[in-house]
């Protein structure tokens, strides 16, 4: 009866143990599932991972560009400076030039009226001078006429 009762007992425990067996079964199947998915993040991990390298060689450049770009921009800057005073000397000249030329122009104004006036004398002093030319003229003749009376 010993060999009976445990064929039994061995009988009762398999039966008990077999819901078991399958539940550690499907634990098994589920552990495996999540060590593939647990593979697939580390590979999404790596892949994150060597984008963020890739992204952070890329800011590299980009500060090397920016870098590049403030020392361009400094020197534009100082050449602009340059320039707005260069530029501001030519007008401080052109305004210089400008007053010299009113000064000039109003010169000129003045020489055109002086000149016109010299003008209307030398007109008045030609017909003075052709008026005492006929004037001596006749005189001369009246002169003549009375010397040979």
């Amino acid at each position: 009866m010993n060999n009976e009762l445990k064929t039994m007992l061995e009988s009762i425990i398999q039966e008990a143990l077999k819901p078991i067996k399958e539940e550690m079964q499907t634990i098994k199947g589920e552990v495996q599932t999540i060590k593939g998915e647990v593979q697939t993040i580390k590979g999404e991990v790596q892949t994150l991972k060597g984008d963020m390298q890739t992204i952070k060689d890329e800011v590299q450049t980009l500060k090397g560009d920016m870098q590049t770009i403030k020392g361009e921009a400094q020197t534009i800057k100082s050449q602009v400076n340059e320039n707005t005073q260069l530029l501001k000397a030519v007008i401080q000249r052109q305004e210089e030039t400008d007053a010299k030329l009113d000064a000039i122009s109003t010169d000129v104004h003045k020489l055109h009226g002086e000149i016109n006036y010299i003008k209307e004398e030398m007109s008045d002093i030609k017909t003075t001078v052709d008026f005492t030319y006929q004037k001596t003229t006749k005189n001369e003749l009246e002169i003549f006429k009375l010397k040979q009376n």
